[in-house]
């Protein structure tokens, strides 16, 4: 299995596991994700392609596209002053999990964020997925912070 980053030229592969990624979302939380035929745009891909700020792996065998990991590089703003990385999706998909792909993803991304000036990485779970809950705990990941909601 080969970590590498993405090109342009993976949109397809990538989008088809984004959508997974997207109905995963749809399912657990119907009240609020609305179910997109592309999450990502070929240009919203793009331009993440293209940016320095942007960390975009995926893991492949035998030309197959079987996980992919986002991290976007922020600054901190009204609070202390500290670079960060922000994973915003990582996937893998579901016929090959549990074989290390994941981790291997996930710590590529922290080492390349790192390497990008990142003094931390952050990122956002909803609680219906307590499999990815556990896993980034298994990785060294602390809760941060709770988000809570009300319906009214």
């Amino acid at each position: 299995m080969n970590i590498r980053n993405m090109t342009v030229q993976d949109y397809l592969e990538v989008d088809q596991l984004m959508q997974q990624l997207h109905k995963l979302h749809v399912k657990g939380r119907p009240d609020l994700y609305v179910d997109l035929q592309h999450p990502y745009s070929l240009e919203n891909f793009r331009q993440k392609v293209e940016s320095a700020e942007h960390i975009l792996l995926l893991a492949e065998e035998n030309g197959r596209i079987l996980g992919i990991c986002f991290v976007a590089m922020r600054e901190r703003s009204m609070m202390v002053n500290q670079r960060t990385a922000y994973m915003d999706d990582l996937f893998v998909c579901e016929e090959v999990r549990r074989q290390g792909i994941a981790t291997k993803l996930f710590k590529d991304a922290e080492k390349k964020a790192v390497a990008l000036g990142a003094k931390r990485l952050d990122l956002m779970v909803w609680d219906f997925n307590q499999s990815a809950i556990g896993f980034y705990k298994s990785l060294g990941m602390t809760e941060q912070r709770y988000i809570f909601e009300k319906e009214l």
